[in-house]
């Protein structure tokens, strides 16, 4: 990952691109997987940039999150919406000085936003929101997971599939979680079984295009913006093709121990099904397996960022959830986090 300053330099660059200043003003607001910057362009014109983490994924894939995005935009679904540069092109590419390539895209600013909610105190259950604000989500991702079924797979498209091979497979998109240093041999197996029978039921589930498809994939409540419009959900940094039901599952993840998560439940699906009547019978079945298998992508990516400040952090707070998950889903029972169901 490069610094931020490296970031900033790449940046204005860059700008000229679009017709935009390199001296205009910029903000640095994100700095993890990808450096987010507000720029301030004048004229009250403002718009966020992304720098892409090096390495991270190809230009095909990049170029196909770019025209996905474009096309909900146009749908009238609540995504950020991309600027092209003079050229046309959704993304710049620029070279910095080590001879890396860093990919860079432009949206515009989401005025007077802010993330739904926070991680922490999402664990803590110290989160301060209604069953509402998940119905409005609800209602959001139905409306993403209808378009995307409109919309179907596009020629050229090119990410990741979170099915049974991508969440519970010999190679997992985002790592193995058994490698994460801070679990004991106990932990490890445990793990282990737990996947070996996760990938079986999961390779069970039906892939019908009504409920398997285009799915966000990373619905955390940091990436879901509150605006005066009702929410926006942006980071499509890890969209691919899964399960309908994975990115519900990936909203209620880190509420697990929050006193209110049956009633965030039940708001969740009430505004999906406003949205989505017809979902097929069954379409809800699958929560804890996929519940499990979101839990099990954050210890996969900690282990493959072993001493990151996010990696510890998961180490921490995240590795008691998912083993709990892992425990339950090997005695058969229905997980404690989820109140014995629906």
């Amino acid at each position: 990952m490069i610094s931020p300053s490296r970031a900033e330099a790449a940046l204005r660059k860059v700008l000229p691109r679009y017709g935009m200043p390199s001296t205009a003003h910029l903000e640095l607001v994100k700095y993890r997987e990808n450096h987010v910057f507000r720029v301030d362009a004048g004229q009250g014109s403002s718009y966020a940039a992304r720098l892409h983490r090096l390495g991270y994924r190809t230009a095909g894939q990049l170029s196909t999150e770019a025209a996905y995005l474009m096309e909900l935009a146009e749908r009238g679904l609540s995504v950020p919406r991309l600027i092209r540069a003079l050229d046309g092109q959704l993304n710049c590419t620029v070279e910095i000085e080590d001879g890396n390539t860093v990919v860079i895209d432009l949206q515009h600013w989401i005025p007077e936003a802010s993330p739904m909610g926070d991680i922490s105190e999402a664990l803590a259950g110290s989160d301060a929101l209604s069953g509402k604000d998940f119905q409005e989500l609800g209602k959001e991702l139905a409306k993403l997971h209808l378009a995307s079924m409109a919309i179907g797979i596009p020629a050229g498209f090119d990410r990741g599939t979170w099915d049974h091979e991508g969440l519970a497979g010999a190679a997992p998109l985002w790592g193995d979680p058994a490698k994460l240093p801070c679990l004991d041999a106990e932990q490890r197996a445990k793990i282990g079984r737990a996947m070996l029978s996760l990938h079986g039921r999961l390779g069970k589930l039906s892939r019908n295009e009504a409920v398997f498809g285009v799915i966000h994939a990373d619905l955390t409540p940091e990436n879901v913006l509150v605006s005066a419009a009702g929410p926006v959900l942006i980071d499509f940094d890890d969209f691919g093709t899964g399960w309908h039901l994975f990115d519900l599952a990936t909203v209620l993840f880190f509420y697990s121990a929050h006193p209110r998560l049956a009633e965030y439940r039940r708001g969740l699906e009430a505004g999906y099904l406003a949205e989505r009547a017809d979902v097929p019978a069954g379409f809800f079945d699958a929560w804890d397996d996929l519940l499990l298998g979101r839990g099990l992508t954050y210890l996969g990516w900690a282990a493959e960022r072993h001493g990151d400040e996010e990696a510890d952090f998961i180490e921490r707070m995240v590795v008691p959830v998912v083993m709990d998950l892992v425990e339950a889903h090997l005695a058969g029972a229905t997980p404690a986090v989820l109140g014995g169901g629906k």
